[in-house]
């Protein structure tokens, strides 16, 4: 997997390309959101059009980068998910953690 970056005013949006489903690509994920909350970046927008797969051990990884945003008053949501990665997110109800947008401008819009 991939991961490239791009910053928009306050929010840094991380585009996923290729499969998180273990190691080195879960780390890969918690090593760029520990780089972005130490540079105090808190808003992030995960852009998952390029994703195209997920297990467990990949929603894990969303997870707790989820909950270690939140614990420094950020926030992660959800962008542009393939129709296979909603399905994945939906089944585990991940849908009522995560806000989840359509578009990468509108999940960066909705941190005002």
């Amino acid at each position: 997997m991939t991961i490239s970056e791009q910053i928009d005013g306050n929010v840094a949006i991380l585009a996923l390309k290729g499969r998180l489903m273990g190691e080195p690509e879960t780390s890969s994920l918690q090593e760029k959101k520990f780089q972005l909350l130490e540079a105090n970046r808190t808003n992030i927008v995960l852009d998952l059009s390029g994703l195209t797969m997920v297990n467990s051990a990949g929603l894990g990884s969303m997870i707790a980068a989820l909950v270690s945003t939140r614990d420094r008053g950020g926030d992660i949501r959800l962008a542009r998910m393939s129709k296979s990665v909603e399905h994945v997110i939906g089944k585990v109800q991940l849908d009522s953690v995560f806000r989840i947008f359509k578009t990468v401008e509108d999940a960066v819009a909705s941190f005002g």
